[in-house]
Formats: structure tokens, sequence, C-alpha cells
């Protein structure tokens, strides 16, 4: 069906978007069996078993940005579900593979999957966008974010369960993925339609068929929201080989640790509309800070409770700046541009696990003394820049309106004062 800006849609078409947010997380499978794949594969390299994770993300990234620039004339519908099949079997498939001792054939399982998920990737997210406005809008994204992570428990708890049957028993679940595609195969709507409508309208409004600009904050947002969310991610791919060393948890345990980040971040797609309105544009500071103090109980945990604090409060904190620089750039984003914005977005949400595995060798060699915990400082000296700069520069285009409406009063009033919402 063809939606109209929200019109005529019911609560299944609502499920329907928000089910493609419950494979958002696929990539996030194998970070509680990473210590369990250097058991098996000896002699593989710590830095090459985590490059499986991390190569999903950086195939991700240039084929969200394609993705979200042709949404609007493949349609939202078809890529998402091309997305979610070619994600959930091709990062099955290592399981028919036991016996494999060439890590090469699991990188490749995760360049398929990176593949699928930068198709999928920015659907959810910008076809709530186009369809809904105003704190609707901030709720279904709040709301995709936590479905998204509360997925992400799933996933990684029987990932990592799963690993202590088998290594290879972690990739079985990827087809769990599949049920989420039946619900939006049914359900979904196509906003094709609405991002048409809006780019006529821009183009008869304008008297000009050139394209319209992308505002230069949006690449401001871009970058800092993927300071904090590598930051977020990185812990979360270090977490069973940090506890695997400092003896503190088996690969099950260490995805029930993990998926105290995903709770943290769970709560906070709950809380977000309520937290916008009451930090408005603090907001990102703020957040940066909880990400910040959030490192510091896994740097000096000797058990897994206190680590699990950590990952907790650091998965509130880190969701909360992602979201809300998400919810800025659609608020600044011409409506014609909403999908290819969204594409970066979701780049910038991939590249943090490409990023990470990279980030924690290079501290590692850079201060070997302190060996694996080499890391977290950095980590806490990433996320307090951030947040300083988001405590001391107000970064308005969180409480704007829609680019093609007014924005709140006293804000620049199109896309064209949006350079300086910062």
């Amino acid at each position: 069906m063809e939606a109209r800006r929200g019109q005529g849609l019911s609560t299944r078409n609502v499920i329907g978007v928000l089910a493609l947010f419950c494979t958002m997380s696929e990539f996030a499978i194998l970070t509680p069996s990473i210590a369990a794949f250097s058991h098996h594969f000896v002699g593989t390299d710590i830095t090459t078993i985590m490059f499986a994770n991390s190569i999903t993300g950086i195939v991700s990234v240039p084929v969200s940005v394609l993705s979200g620039a042709i949404l609007h004339r493949v349609g939202f519908k078809p890529m998402a579900i091309l997305g979610i099949l070619v994600m959930s079997l091709g990062g099955a498939f290592p399981f028919l593979m036991p016996d494999i001792t060439d890590y090469t054939l699991v990188i490749v399982s995760r360049v398929i999957v990176g593949i699928g998920l930068g198709v999928m990737f920015p659907v959810g997210n910008a076809t709530i966008i186009a369809l809904f406005e105003g704190e609707k809008r901030s709720r279904l994204l709040g709301l995709g974010i936590t479905i998204q992570f509360l997925f992400n428990l799933i996933y990684t708890t029987v990932a990592g369960y799963l690993t202590e049957i088998g290594w290879n028993y972690s990739f079985l679940a990827y087809l769990i993925g599949l049920v989420p595609l039946v619900v939006a195969l049914v359900w979904m709507p196509e906003a094709k339609g609405v991002v048409a409508e809006g780019r006529e309208r821009e183009r008869v409004e304008r008297s000009s068929v050139t394209k319209e600009k992308i505002p230069h904050a949006i690449w401001g947002y871009a970058l800092f929201a993927l300071a904090t969310w590598t930051c977020v991610v990185t812990v979360q791919i270090i977490t069973s080989t940090i506890l695997d060393v400092r003896g503190l948890a088996s690969s099950g345990q260490a995805a029930l640790v993990i998926n105290c980040c995903g709770v943290g971040t769970i709560l906070c797609g709950l809380a977000f509309p309520t937290l916008v309105r009451v930090f408005k544009t603090r907001l990102f500071g703020i957040g940066a800070a909880l990400a910040a103090i959030g490192v510091v109980p896994c740097m000096l945990a000797d058990n897994t409770v206190v680590y699990a604090i950590g990952v907790f409060i650091l998965g509130f904190g880190g969701s909360m700046f992602f979201t809300a620089a998400q919810n800025a750039t659609g608020n600044i984003a011409p409506k014609s541009r909403v999908p290819f914005v969204s594409g970066i977005m979701t780049s910038m949400m991939n590249l943090g696990p490409f990023i990470a595995p990279y980030l924690f060798a290079a501290t590692v060699a850079a201060n070997p003394a302190e060996g694996n915990d080499a890391v977290f400082p950095v980590l806490i000296a990433m996320c307090a820049v951030c947040a300083v700069i988001g405590l001391l520069h107000p970064m308005r285009a969180l409480v704007a309106k829609p680019a093609d409406g007014a924005l709140d009063e006293g804000a620049p009033s199109s896309a064209a004062g949006a350079d300086e919402i910062r």
C-alpha cells in the first residue's frame, strides 16, 4: 500500500515498519563468541578474529549510502525484504562447516551480512522520517532503537549459549531474522509515494529541478554520532575477550553482560521523547557524559556485576546521543533527501564496528604495559570531548521542526538556515 504522511496507517502498518528494527542488531551476533573463535582458530591473530565482526560494518557503509540514495526509486519494502534475506542466510551458512580451520570463510560470511545489512538498514528510519513528524517521529525513532536492542539481547544471548555447544552453532542465531521478515512482508507500508510527492512539491516550490542540498550541519552530527557510537561498540566487541582474560565469564555469561548494554539502550529508547522534552539541546552533552561514565566501571571491574553496570550506563548514554543525532538530521534534511540522510546516519552506526577492533589494537600497541585495558582511557577521552562540545554548544536541530515546515520560534526557518543549527 502507498502511505501518505502517516495518514490511513493502521497499527499493523506501524508494526510492519518496526519489524525491520528487529533485524538491525544481527551484526552483533558474534560479539559473545569472539573468545571461543580465538580458541578454535588457533594461530589466528585476535585482530583478525575481530575483523569478521568489523568487516560487516565497513561493507555496509557504502551499501547503506547507496541504498539510501535509491530507496525512492526501488521502493522501501523491496529493499528491506532483500536485505534481510541476504543478511540472514549469508550469516547462517558457516554453521554447515564445523571442521574448517581457515578463518577466511567466516569473514566471507560476514561480508555477505554487511551487504544485506547495508541494503536494509536505512529503510526503517527513512520510513519513519518520511511518514511521521514531530513528537510521534521522536517516539517511533526511540521505539525503533529500543526494539533493535531488545533483539540484540535475543541475538547475543542465543549466540552465546549456542557457542557453548560448538563454535559454529552461534551462526544459527541469524535465522531469527526470518520471523520479523514475514511480519514486514505482510504489514509494512510503502513510503515511496510520500517521498516522491515531497520531491515534486519541493521542485514546484523552487521552480527548479536543482537537487536540494544537504545542510552541512548533518555531517557534523554524523561525525559526533560516529565518535560516541564507536565507544559503545568497542566495549561490546572486546567484552568477551576482556572477561575471558580476566577469568570472569564464559561465552554464555559474556553474552548476558553484553546484553546489559542493550538493556540500557532499550530503556533509553522508551524514555527518549521525555528526555528530549526535559534536556532539549543539552541532550547531546548529557548522553556523551553518561557514555564516558559508563566506560569507567568496565576499565576497573574485577567482577561481572560491576562490568555489567558499566555497559548498561554506556548503552543508555550512547544510544541517547545517537538517537538524538538521527532525529536532528531528520529535522533539518529536505524531505526529498531523507532516505539519503538516513543512509548516512546508519552508515555511521555500521562504521563504528569496523573502527572498534583497530582502535583496540592500536591502543594495545601504543601502551603494551596496560595490555587490553589500554583502550578504556581513550574511550573515556573520546566521550568526554563529545560531552563538553554538546554541553557548551547548543545543537538546536534536535528541537527544530522538519525542514519542509517552519522551525521552532527563534530558530532558522528553512534548510537554507540549517547550517546555523550545529
